[in-house]
Protein backbone atom coordinates (compact mmCIF):
# COMPACT_ATOMS: atom_id res chain seq x y z
CA UNK A 1 0.00 0.00 0.00
CA UNK A 2 1.45 3.77 -1.01
CA UNK A 3 1.96 6.04 1.67
CA UNK A 4 -0.85 7.73 0.32
CA UNK A 5 -3.51 5.18 0.08
CA UNK A 6 -1.91 4.35 4.01
CA UNK A 7 -2.75 8.35 4.88
CA UNK A 8 -6.39 7.92 3.51
CA UNK A 9 -7.21 4.76 4.59
CA UNK A 10 -5.68 5.88 8.61
CA UNK A 11 -8.03 9.32 8.16
CA UNK A 12 -11.14 7.12 7.31
CA UNK A 13 -10.58 4.74 10.09
CA UNK A 14 -9.72 7.36 12.36
CA UNK A 15 -12.87 9.41 11.36
CA UNK A 16 -15.63 8.02 14.23
CA UNK A 17 -13.32 8.25 16.98
CA UNK A 18 -12.63 11.90 15.83
CA UNK A 19 -16.32 12.85 15.51
CA UNK A 20 -16.70 14.07 18.84
CA UNK A 21 -13.31 15.95 19.24
CA UNK A 22 -13.63 17.51 15.44
CA UNK A 23 -17.22 18.83 15.83
CA UNK A 24 -18.17 22.25 14.65
CA UNK A 25 -18.65 24.34 17.70
CA UNK A 26 -19.20 27.77 18.14
CA UNK A 27 -16.88 30.51 17.36
CA UNK A 28 -15.27 31.79 20.76
CA UNK A 29 -14.28 35.60 20.63
CA UNK A 30 -10.70 34.42 20.30
CA UNK A 31 -11.77 33.41 16.82
CA UNK A 32 -13.89 36.58 16.27
CA UNK A 33 -10.80 38.85 17.29
CA UNK A 34 -8.30 37.10 15.10
CA UNK A 35 -10.78 36.89 12.16
CA UNK A 36 -12.12 40.24 12.16
CA UNK A 37 -7.95 41.25 11.61
CA UNK A 38 -8.13 39.06 9.11
CA UNK A 39 -10.60 40.47 7.05
CA UNK A 40 -8.23 43.99 7.50
CA UNK A 41 -5.26 42.75 6.07
CA UNK A 42 -6.72 40.76 3.10
CA UNK A 43 -7.17 45.05 1.76
CA UNK A 44 -3.68 45.42 2.41
CA UNK A 45 -0.61 45.12 1.06
CA UNK A 46 1.16 45.54 4.24
CA UNK A 47 0.36 45.78 8.26
CA UNK A 48 1.66 48.62 9.72
CA UNK A 49 1.53 49.17 14.19
CA UNK A 50 2.78 50.76 16.81
CA UNK A 51 5.79 49.30 19.15
CA UNK A 52 6.71 50.68 22.69
CA UNK A 53 10.29 50.17 22.98
CA UNK A 54 12.56 51.94 25.77
CA UNK A 55 9.19 54.03 26.53
CA UNK A 56 8.89 55.50 22.85
CA UNK A 57 6.40 54.19 20.23
CA UNK A 58 8.03 53.67 16.66
CA UNK A 59 6.24 52.62 13.91
CA UNK A 60 6.85 49.13 12.28
CA UNK A 61 5.81 48.95 8.65
CA UNK A 62 6.11 45.05 7.42
CA UNK A 63 4.85 44.38 3.75
CA UNK A 64 2.95 41.07 3.85
CA UNK A 65 0.20 39.50 1.44
CA UNK A 66 -3.31 38.19 2.90
CA UNK A 67 -4.67 37.77 -0.53
CA UNK A 68 -4.38 33.84 -0.70
CA UNK A 69 -4.14 33.26 3.18
CA UNK A 70 -7.28 31.44 4.51
CA UNK A 71 -8.08 30.04 8.17
CA UNK A 72 -8.73 26.19 7.48
CA UNK A 73 -10.22 25.38 10.86
CA UNK A 74 -11.29 28.02 13.35
CA UNK A 75 -14.38 25.97 13.69
CA UNK A 76 -12.86 22.49 13.66
CA UNK A 77 -11.43 22.13 17.29
CA UNK A 78 -8.41 19.88 18.05
CA UNK A 79 -8.64 18.92 22.14
CA UNK A 80 -4.86 18.98 24.23
CA UNK A 81 -5.26 15.33 24.32
CA UNK A 82 -1.69 15.32 24.25
CA UNK A 83 -1.24 14.77 28.27
CA UNK A 84 -3.65 11.84 27.79
CA UNK A 85 -1.32 9.60 25.61
CA UNK A 86 0.88 9.09 28.37
CA UNK A 87 2.30 10.19 32.01
CA UNK A 88 3.28 13.43 31.63
CA UNK A 89 2.70 15.74 34.46
CA UNK A 90 4.90 18.55 32.78
CA UNK A 91 1.91 18.88 30.40
CA UNK A 92 -0.93 18.97 33.48
CA UNK A 93 0.94 21.97 35.55
CA UNK A 94 1.47 23.68 31.76
CA UNK A 95 -2.41 23.72 30.90
CA UNK A 96 -3.60 26.26 32.12
CA UNK A 97 -0.23 28.56 30.79
CA UNK A 98 -1.53 27.17 27.34
CA UNK A 99 -4.59 28.21 27.26
CA UNK A 100 -4.57 31.68 28.87
CA UNK A 101 -1.29 32.05 26.31
CA UNK A 102 -3.89 30.98 23.30
CA UNK A 103 -1.16 28.84 22.46
CA UNK A 104 -3.94 26.34 21.23
CA UNK A 105 -4.50 28.77 18.48
CA UNK A 106 -1.33 28.75 16.51
CA UNK A 107 -2.39 25.56 14.68
CA UNK A 108 -5.32 26.75 13.38
CA UNK A 109 -3.66 29.67 11.55
CA UNK A 110 -0.53 28.43 10.44
CA UNK A 111 -1.80 24.84 8.62
CA UNK A 112 -2.20 24.06 5.00
CA UNK A 113 -4.25 21.08 5.14
CA UNK A 114 -7.55 20.14 6.36
CA UNK A 115 -6.42 16.73 7.37
CA UNK A 116 -7.74 16.09 10.66
CA UNK A 117 -4.82 13.72 11.18
CA UNK A 118 -2.11 16.95 10.61
CA UNK A 119 -4.45 19.30 12.60
CA UNK A 120 -4.34 16.49 16.07
CA UNK A 121 -0.84 16.11 15.34
CA UNK A 122 -0.06 19.52 15.16
CA UNK A 123 -1.48 20.19 17.90
CA UNK A 124 0.25 17.81 19.82
CA UNK A 125 3.37 18.94 18.23
CA UNK A 126 2.48 22.51 19.25
CA UNK A 127 1.80 21.01 23.13
CA UNK A 128 5.62 19.46 22.74
CA UNK A 129 6.79 22.89 21.92
CA UNK A 130 5.74 25.22 24.34
CA UNK A 131 6.26 22.59 27.17
CA UNK A 132 10.03 22.39 25.88
CA UNK A 133 9.86 26.22 25.71
CA UNK A 134 9.29 26.46 29.03
CA UNK A 135 11.43 24.03 30.69
CA UNK A 136 14.23 24.59 28.36
CA UNK A 137 14.35 28.34 28.05
CA UNK A 138 12.61 28.88 31.49
CA UNK A 139 13.66 30.64 34.36
CA UNK A 140 14.27 27.66 36.65
CA UNK A 141 16.87 26.36 33.52
CA UNK A 142 20.28 26.71 34.69
CA UNK A 143 22.63 27.77 31.80
CA UNK A 144 25.29 25.53 32.43
CA UNK A 145 22.64 22.27 32.31
CA UNK A 146 21.44 23.35 28.92
CA UNK A 147 24.69 21.38 26.84
CA UNK A 148 23.24 17.88 28.50
CA UNK A 149 19.94 18.68 28.36
CA UNK A 150 20.35 19.35 24.25
CA UNK A 151 22.69 16.35 24.17
CA UNK A 152 19.83 14.08 25.92
CA UNK A 153 17.32 15.41 23.35
CA UNK A 154 19.54 14.72 20.37
CA UNK A 155 20.71 11.86 21.64
CA UNK A 156 16.95 10.20 22.05
CA UNK A 157 16.03 11.22 18.44
CA UNK A 158 19.53 8.96 17.00
CA UNK A 159 18.56 6.08 19.56
CA UNK A 160 14.75 6.53 20.98
CA UNK A 161 15.68 3.63 23.79
CA UNK A 162 18.29 7.03 25.15
CA UNK A 163 17.41 8.07 28.42
CA UNK A 164 18.75 10.93 30.64
CA UNK A 165 19.17 11.04 34.59
CA UNK A 166 16.54 14.57 34.10
CA UNK A 167 13.18 13.02 34.36
CA UNK A 168 11.34 15.97 32.86
CA UNK A 169 13.95 15.87 29.77
CA UNK A 170 12.43 11.93 28.91
CA UNK A 171 8.91 13.04 29.61
CA UNK A 172 9.57 15.41 26.96
CA UNK A 173 10.91 12.84 24.71
CA UNK A 174 8.07 10.84 25.21
CA UNK A 175 5.76 13.48 24.09
CA UNK A 176 7.95 13.98 21.00
CA UNK A 177 7.42 9.65 20.11
CA UNK A 178 4.07 9.65 20.39
CA UNK A 179 3.66 12.48 17.97
CA UNK A 180 6.54 11.01 15.53
CA UNK A 181 4.70 7.57 15.80
CA UNK A 182 1.55 9.09 14.48
CA UNK A 183 2.85 10.61 11.99
CA UNK A 184 5.10 7.40 11.09
CA UNK A 185 1.53 5.26 11.84
CA UNK A 186 0.05 7.19 8.76
CA UNK A 187 2.87 6.21 6.54
CA UNK A 188 4.95 9.41 6.28
CA UNK A 189 8.37 9.53 6.40
CA UNK A 190 9.60 11.45 9.41
CA UNK A 191 13.06 11.69 8.41
CA UNK A 192 13.61 15.39 7.13
CA UNK A 193 11.28 16.55 10.41
CA UNK A 194 13.64 14.50 12.71
CA UNK A 195 17.14 16.18 11.18
CA UNK A 196 14.98 19.72 11.30
CA UNK A 197 14.06 19.02 14.86
CA UNK A 198 17.92 18.24 15.49
CA UNK A 199 18.77 21.48 14.32
CA UNK A 200 16.14 23.40 16.42
CA UNK A 201 17.82 21.45 19.74
CA UNK A 202 21.43 22.78 18.35
CA UNK A 203 20.11 26.19 18.09
CA UNK A 204 19.64 25.88 21.93
CA UNK A 205 23.14 25.75 22.97
CA UNK A 206 23.60 29.65 21.40
CA UNK A 207 20.64 31.26 23.33
CA UNK A 208 22.60 32.73 25.86
CA UNK A 209 25.70 33.71 24.32
CA UNK A 210 25.69 37.00 24.01
CA UNK A 211 29.73 36.53 22.17
CA UNK A 212 27.60 35.70 19.24
CA UNK A 213 27.68 38.15 16.56
CA UNK A 214 24.16 39.67 15.34
CA UNK A 215 24.35 37.30 11.87
CA UNK A 216 24.90 34.14 13.73
CA UNK A 217 22.16 35.14 16.28
CA UNK A 218 19.88 35.81 13.09
CA UNK A 219 21.03 32.63 11.76
CA UNK A 220 20.39 30.76 14.71
CA UNK A 221 17.13 32.22 15.70
CA UNK A 222 15.79 30.71 12.05
CA UNK A 223 16.48 27.34 14.26
CA UNK A 224 15.26 28.20 17.61
CA UNK A 225 12.06 29.15 15.97
CA UNK A 226 11.01 26.21 15.72
CA UNK A 227 10.11 26.19 11.56
CA UNK A 228 11.72 23.38 10.11
CA UNK A 229 10.22 20.65 11.47
CA UNK A 230 6.70 22.51 11.56
CA UNK A 231 6.95 23.26 7.79
CA UNK A 232 8.39 19.74 6.93
CA UNK A 233 5.58 17.78 9.13
CA UNK A 234 2.63 20.08 7.12
CA UNK A 235 4.23 19.31 3.94
CA UNK A 236 4.40 15.76 4.40
CA UNK A 237 0.56 15.22 5.15
CA UNK A 238 -0.22 17.33 1.61
CA UNK A 239 1.04 13.74 0.24
CA UNK A 240 3.34 15.74 -2.53
CA UNK A 241 6.73 14.85 -2.42
CA UNK A 242 9.63 17.05 -3.61
CA UNK A 243 11.75 15.57 -6.65
CA UNK A 244 15.06 14.96 -5.29
CA UNK A 245 16.39 18.14 -7.70
CA UNK A 246 13.91 21.00 -6.02
CA UNK A 247 15.60 20.18 -2.59
CA UNK A 248 17.96 23.22 -2.83
CA UNK A 249 15.11 25.78 -3.18
CA UNK A 250 12.76 23.93 -0.56
CA UNK A 251 15.53 24.54 1.57
CA UNK A 252 15.69 27.86 0.99
CA UNK A 253 11.58 28.79 0.89
CA UNK A 254 12.16 27.35 4.23
CA UNK A 255 15.11 29.26 5.76
CA UNK A 256 13.37 32.78 4.65
CA UNK A 257 9.99 31.81 5.85
CA UNK A 258 11.80 31.08 9.03
CA UNK A 259 14.03 34.13 9.27
CA UNK A 260 10.14 36.31 9.36
CA UNK A 261 8.83 34.16 12.30
CA UNK A 262 11.61 34.60 13.48
CA UNK A 263 12.02 38.69 13.59
CA UNK A 264 7.65 38.38 14.34
CA UNK A 265 8.67 36.66 17.39
CA UNK A 266 11.67 38.83 18.14
CA UNK A 267 9.86 42.26 17.63
CA UNK A 268 6.73 41.29 19.19
CA UNK A 269 7.73 38.84 22.30
CA UNK A 270 10.49 41.95 23.12
CA UNK A 271 7.95 43.11 26.42
CA UNK A 272 7.46 39.55 27.59
CA UNK A 273 11.38 38.43 27.31
CA UNK A 274 12.65 41.86 29.06
CA UNK A 275 10.00 40.48 31.95
CA UNK A 276 10.21 36.96 32.13
CA UNK A 277 13.40 35.77 30.30
CA UNK A 278 15.81 38.17 31.76
CA UNK A 279 19.83 36.82 30.37
CA UNK A 280 18.12 35.47 27.49
CA UNK A 281 19.82 36.74 24.23
CA UNK A 282 17.57 38.51 21.99
CA UNK A 283 17.74 41.15 19.24
CA UNK A 284 17.01 44.18 20.86
CA UNK A 285 20.45 43.46 23.10
CA UNK A 286 22.60 44.38 19.54
CA UNK A 287 20.98 47.58 19.55
CA UNK A 288 20.53 50.18 22.16
CA UNK A 289 18.97 52.80 20.55
CA UNK A 290 15.40 52.08 19.98
CA UNK A 291 15.80 53.94 16.35
CA UNK A 292 18.25 51.33 15.04
CA UNK A 293 16.48 48.86 16.77
CA UNK A 294 13.44 49.55 15.01
CA UNK A 295 14.98 50.98 11.92
CA UNK A 296 16.71 47.25 11.34
CA UNK A 297 13.45 45.20 11.86
CA UNK A 298 11.62 47.32 8.86
CA UNK A 299 14.66 46.52 6.25
CA UNK A 300 15.50 43.43 7.76
CA UNK A 301 11.43 42.26 7.41
CA UNK A 302 11.28 43.97 4.44
CA UNK A 303 14.50 42.62 2.64
CA UNK A 304 13.94 38.63 3.69
CA UNK A 305 9.96 39.08 2.60
CA UNK A 306 10.87 40.19 -1.07
CA UNK A 307 13.88 37.44 -1.21
CA UNK A 308 10.56 34.92 -0.14
CA UNK A 309 8.56 36.07 -2.82
CA UNK A 310 11.09 35.47 -5.64
CA UNK A 311 10.93 32.29 -4.28
CA UNK A 312 7.46 31.36 -5.29
CA UNK A 313 7.91 29.01 -8.41
CA UNK A 314 6.34 30.33 -11.79
CA UNK A 315 3.92 27.28 -12.44
CA UNK A 316 2.25 24.95 -9.84
CA UNK A 317 3.88 21.86 -8.55
CA UNK A 318 5.04 20.32 -4.83
CA UNK A 319 7.58 22.88 -4.74
CA UNK A 320 4.83 25.56 -5.21
CA UNK A 321 2.98 23.85 -2.66
CA UNK A 322 5.99 24.01 -0.13
CA UNK A 323 5.97 28.03 -0.72
CA UNK A 324 2.28 27.81 -0.28
CA UNK A 325 2.77 26.59 2.89
CA UNK A 326 6.10 28.61 3.99
CA UNK A 327 3.54 31.59 3.37
CA UNK A 328 0.81 30.07 5.32
CA UNK A 329 3.06 29.75 8.23
CA UNK A 330 4.28 33.12 7.74
CA UNK A 331 0.84 35.28 7.84
CA UNK A 332 -0.64 32.83 10.90
CA UNK A 333 2.39 33.23 12.96
CA UNK A 334 2.03 37.46 12.44
CA UNK A 335 -1.74 37.50 12.81
CA UNK A 336 -1.30 35.09 16.44
CA UNK A 337 1.36 36.94 17.42
CA UNK A 338 -0.38 40.30 17.22
CA UNK A 339 -3.45 39.02 19.00
CA UNK A 340 -2.25 36.23 21.41
CA UNK A 341 -2.26 37.35 24.90
CA UNK A 342 1.54 35.90 25.31
CA UNK A 343 2.68 38.80 23.69
CA UNK A 344 0.02 41.38 23.67
CA UNK A 345 1.21 43.01 26.48
CA UNK A 346 0.10 47.30 25.62
CA UNK A 347 2.96 47.47 23.93
CA UNK A 348 1.89 47.76 20.02
CA UNK A 349 -1.04 49.02 18.55
CA UNK A 350 -2.52 47.90 15.09
CA UNK A 351 -3.24 50.99 12.96
CA UNK A 352 -5.43 51.43 9.87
Amino acid sequence: MTAKAILQYSEAKAAASQTQTLRIVPLDSRYAHLDALIGKLRERDRVTFDLQVDGLRHRVEWPLDFSEYRVIASTTPVSLHLSTRGSFPELEVLRSHLLHSDLDLLTYYTCSTSSARYLQNSQDRMDWFFALDFFVDGPGMPPALREEVVRDLTGWLENRSHRSRLTWVNSLNAMLRVVLEDIEHDGLDTSLIVRDTRRYFEGFLLEFDRTVPLERYLENRARTIGMGPEVESCFAYLGKPLPLQERGPAERMKELAAYLVALQNDALSLRKEEGQEQGHLHLKTYFPDSREYVSFLNDFYQARYADFLAQRPRGPGPLEELWKVCSQWICGSLVWHLTSRRYNLGQFDILP
